[in-house]
C-alpha cells in the first residue's frame, strides 16, 4: 500500500480516499486521506489519525467509528 493509493480493502470493508470519518456520535471528523498500516490518516478535521480497529462500519461514502475507543481510553492505566 502506498500513499497514492485511493482505495484500501480492509476487514470492515473498501475504504476510499475522501470519504468521511463520522464518529460514534454522529460527528464528521475528518475525511479520509490514506490508510497507512493500521492507521486511517485524516484530512480536514481534528484528528490525525484513527486505528483501523475503530472502525464500526462502512456505507458507500462513509466510515462510522464505534465508541470503543472512547470508553475504554484510560483503563488499566496508572496515573
Amino acid at each position: 500500500m502506498t500513499t497514492t493509493d485511493t482505495a484500501w480493502t480492509t476487514q470492515q470493508g473498501t475504504i476510499r480516499k475522501g470519504m468521511k470519518v463520522i464518529a460514534a456520535d454522529g460527528v464528521v471528523i475528518g475525511t479520509v486521506a490514506a490508510l497507512e498500516g493500521e492507521e486511517l490518516m485524516l484530512e480536514g478535521g481534528s484528528h490525525d489519525f484513527v486505528a483501523i480497529t475503530q472502525i464500526d462500519g462502512i456505507s458507500a461514502d462513509a466510515v462510522l467509528l464505534s465508541d470503543r475507543g472512547d470508553a475504554t481510553f484510560g483503563l488499566g492505566a496508572t496515573p
